[in-house]
């Protein structure tokens, strides 16, 4: 029986690539429960968390391949331009998709304390009585605002990490989608990148 490679395989597969978040549906309800909302966000901030490790065993892998004289097959990085660029992507991937939900939420809950300040003003309408007060939710718009500029925290410490281990790795100039989270991620702004197709 051979042994295992350094790492085994299993730690490859545990952290290279990540299994996705589990599937969820958000609503505007989700939006409003800021426990279930902090939990989906925790799910997807997993690939950050663990970028350190993700990127040890992924080199440990390459240093396998070279060790052993494996080729890579086209199901596997190629050397460690190939790893950075697959690990680059899966970060940005994280990233827009946290950034929509915190935009969708953040827009959602300001929209309704928009609409139920319009409705108060309105000397001709009775005002309803509210499942959750205004101030209730100016409140949650201020939570997600700073889960707004915790994103921005997460996505330029990650970005250290990486460029830590990928210090020759940047994104092309023919590749704006990916430029623009680079700078954004570099600069540690609040806000939303470019979709990526």
């Amino acid at each position: 029986m051979p042994a295992p490679p350094f790492g085994t395989a299993s730690a490859y597969t545990d952290s290279f690539p990540s299994p996705p978040p589990k599937q969820v549906t958000v609503t505007a309800e989700t939006c409003f429960n800021l426990s279930v909302f902090r939990d989906i966000v925790r799910q997807y901030r997993k690939l950050d968390d663990q970028i350190i490790i993700r990127l040890n065993r992924a080199q440990a892998q390459l240093r396998d391949q070279d060790r052993l004289q494996l080729q890579p097959n086209s199901d596997h990085m190629s050397g460690s331009e190939g790893m950075c660029a697959k690990i680059w992507q899966e970060m940005m991937s994280g990233w827009s998709h946290r950034q929509t939900l915190l935009t969708y939420c953040t827009q959602t809950v300001q929209d309704s304390v928009e609409n139920k300040i319009k409705v108060d003003q309105d000397p001709n309408v009775n005002t309803p009585r509210w499942e959750r007060g205004i101030k209730e939710e100016e409140v949650l718009v201020d939570q997600l605002s700073s889960e707004e500029s915790i994103e921005a925290i997460i996505r330029k410490r990650t970005l250290d990490a990486f460029r830590s281990r990928c210090p020759f790795f940047s994104p092309t100039s023919s590749d704006p989608a990916s430029k623009a989270w680079w700078e954004l991620a570099e600069h540690g702004r609040k806000g939303r990148g470019p979709d990526l197709s």
